[in-house]
Order: C-alpha cells, then structure tokens, then sequence
C-alpha cells in the first residue's frame, strides 16, 4: 500500500496493542501512527522495549501522536482490563485493538511435551487473549462500535510436527475469532484473525536460530522468502480500520503463498 493510500487508514482511532514492543505489534503501532491514529495504548511485558518503539513513533510522527505505555503481562489476572481501562482513561475510547502478543513454545514432539510446556504455550495465546477479547468487546459494546483483530497464524492451515501446543492454540484463536464475530456483529463491532505465515521477528529468529535454516524454509514460500512485520502490519491496520468494514469472521493469510 503506497504512502497516500494508506494515509488516513486508522484517522482519529485510538488504537490499543498487546505485544507493542516488538514483531508484528510494534509494526504496526509504527504504521498507525503514520496512518493518522489520533491515539496510541502500546502494551508490553518489556518496558525497555516499549520505551524505545514510544520514542520511535514519537519521532516518526513529530510527536503528534500521543502514546499510552502499559507495562504489563497480559498473564495477568488484571492485565488485559489494564490496557482497556489506561485507553479509556487517557483518550475516552477505544477504537481498534491488535492483540498482538504471543509465544511459540518449543518445539516438541507430543510424546514428549510436558503439561507444564503445553499449559504455558496456551495460557498466553489463548487465555490471555481471550481475556483481553472480552475486556475490548465490553468496551466497544458500549461505544457500539469497534474492531479488534486477533493474531493466530497461518500454521493452522498445515501440518507442523513438534509443533502441537503453538499449532492446537492458534486455531483456539481463529475459532475465538470467528465466535466473537458472529457474537458482536450486530452490536457494531467486528473480530477478525490474522494468519501470519514466517515473519522475520524476534520470536522467529530465536525459535529457528541461524540464517540456513531461514533460507531453507523461505525456498518453499511461493516469493522465495519470508515477510517482514510491515508486510503483516499492512493486512492488521487495514482489519483495524472502516476499510475493512464488511469483513469480520474471517483468518486473513498473510503467508506469501506458503499455504495451499
């Protein structure tokens, strides 16, 4: 999307995002605030992280954008209302959310995965988001209007050995998705799922570890490579915004042509 097109996108929405520091959620917070975002909620567990993509948007957008920084696990008991209540409290509203953060686990086979390994994978990509899902759709229910959009991944449309806990939670989040969708839509507020094929963050890069291996993988990818989170950024801004007003309930891949 050029410049002038996506100028505008997000104009005047406050936009709250979880895993705001890094990947995918930083990206994003990045191109909304060049997309005319009147406001900004960053949520992260990683407050030196969150402190620099701040600065970063700060300098990007001359600082006319504010930012909302919430230092938080989103594990949380209190976490994903924390990040609703800082958006209410500091703009009045909440417009759009990209629930963004989220964890692969290891790589095991299911023989050998432990509960403890399992349960931990899901209590992050499907319990806390769940809970954040809830605590944005009882905000946006009462504006009557809203759009949230959840990352799974473009991994549950495949086979992925080892890959059990990571794969079983993000279809739990496609199929939140959809539920939440049919749930909310006539309430003014749309869910939809982004399904990321490999992108080249953070999590990818300590989960895969060294460049062959990258390579290898990005040789089977229809564009001979993997996305970068702006690629992704792109498909989660445009979910979040009034030009996506007739989707919802759908898993947008964004995968490069892997999948299929």
């Amino acid at each position: 999307m050029s410049a002038t097109a996506r100028a505008g996108l997000v104009e005047g929405k406050i936009v709250a995002i979880t895993g705001g520091a890094s990947g995918i959620g930083r990206a994003t917070a990045l191109l909304a605030a060049g997309a005319g975002a009147a406001g900004l909620v960053l949520a992260d567990r990683d407050e030196q992280a969150l402190a620099r993509t701040a600065k970063e948007i700060h300098e990007l957008a001359s600082g006319l954008v504010p930012v909302e920084e919430v230092v938080v696990d989103v594990t949380a008991d209190e976490g994903p209302d924390a990040v609703v209540g800082r958006a209410v409290a500091r703009f009045g509203q909440l417009d759009a959310a990209l629930n963004a953060a989220g964890v692969e686990g290891g790589a095991h086979p299911l023989d050998v995965c432990t509960d403890e390994e399992f349960d931990a994978v899901l209590e992050v990509n499907v319990r806390a988001l769940f809970r954040c899902v809830r605590a944005q759709l009882r905000q946006m229910y009462q504006q009557g209007s809203g759009s949230i959009v959840n990352v799974a991944s473009a991994a549950v449309f495949g086979v992925h050995p080892g890959l059990g806990a990571y794969v079983a939670s993000k279809s739990a989040v496609l199929a939140l998705s959809k539920v939440a969708a049919k749930e909310a839509g006539k309430r003014g507020v749309r869910v939809n799922a982004l399904c990321p094929g490999l992108t080249d963050t953070p999590m990818l890069r300590e989960s895969l570890g060294v460049r062959p291996q990258i390579d290898d993988i990005a040789a089977r990818i229809s564009l001979g490579r993997i996305g970068r989170p702006d690629e992704l950024a792109e498909a989660a801004l445009w979910l979040c915004s009034d030009r996506s007003s007739f989707t919802t309930g759908t898993g947008l891949v964004v995968d490069g042509g892997r999948v299929g």
